[in-house]
């Protein structure tokens, strides 16, 4: 009689526990369900901050938080699938959040940095960059599951950044008419691409020893030669691979 007791009382007593327990577990899958969703807000953030330093002629600073910001696209995606969370909602935002950090932001910089030493035809160029971004994206929503393996015309976060690193790698000849020009028919080419069907590929099935390996070289390049040339040199090497790979591929079916 004494033992049935004893087991009520601790029974009873444990199942406040437990209830707390449960709802700490869930709080805590609540948090982590958002997560992603709060990385990709801080790319968008990194893109606003970005065009209030270029607004101020810190044009350096506005360059390095356009590349924050594709730090937190790039992460935004694998903690999605780390955590098991995938929605309509964080696709959503995504997109938006690229439109504002890598169509939107560079296209401001751009402009106030050097092309509007050039009057109209830079903000036209500008403007192009921005809207042909945006219809990049509008098209990347309806059409993401076809767009696995290679992307249908080039990512806007691989144009913003990669016309970012043009420009700091370039800082001493920024106030030159040649690179000048350079510039406004860089922007011009890079809004093609974005909305051009030629195939760039994605590397999403790369295996993992490949990433390792790759990383490992980025890193003992970083260290030679800089982050800055290194970053420029990883853009040209793909931009070279996306447009040599077609022929190849010929080449070999023949």
């Amino acid at each position: 009689m004494i033992v049935r007791i004893l087991r009520k009382k601790i029974s009873s007593s444990a199942r406040p526990y437990r209830r707390v327990i449960s709802f700490k577990r869930f709080t805590r899958r609540a948090n982590l369900n958002q997560l992603p969703n709060l990385i990709t807000l801080g790319n968008a953030f990194f893109g606003f901050t970005s065009m209030v330093f270029a607004a101020h002629g810190n044009f350096a600073a506005a360059s390095y938080f356009i590349l924050l910001g594709a730090l937190m696209d790039a992460l935004d995606g694998r903690v999605a699938r780390y955590v098991g969370v995938t929605s309509e909602l964080g696709l959503q935002l995504d997109s938006l959040s690229d439109a504002i950090s890598f169509c939107m932001a560079p296209a401001f910089l751009t402009y106030f940095w050097v092309l509007r030493k050039v009057g109209f035809f830079g903000y036209l160029a500008c403007a192009f960059f921005l809207l042909a971004g945006i219809a990049r994206l509008a098209k990347f929503n309806i059409t993401s599951h076809e767009q696995v393996t290679s992307f249908g015309g080039m990512p806007t976060t691989l144009a913003g950044c990669f016309l970012v690193t043009v420009l700091l790698n370039s800082k001493t000849a920024l106030l030159q008419p040649p690179f000048i020009f350079f510039i406004l028919g860089l922007i011009i080419f890079l809004g093609l691409l974005m909305v051009s069907p030629i195939r760039f590929p994605s590397f999403k099935k790369m295996s993992k020893n490949w990433y390792v390996l790759g990383s490992l070289l980025c890193a003992a390049f970083v260290i030679s030669m800089g982050f800055l040339k290194v970053l420029l040199l990883l853009f040209l090497a793909y931009f070279a691979f996306t447009f040599i790979q077609p022929f190849v591929t010929i080449v070999r079916k023949q």
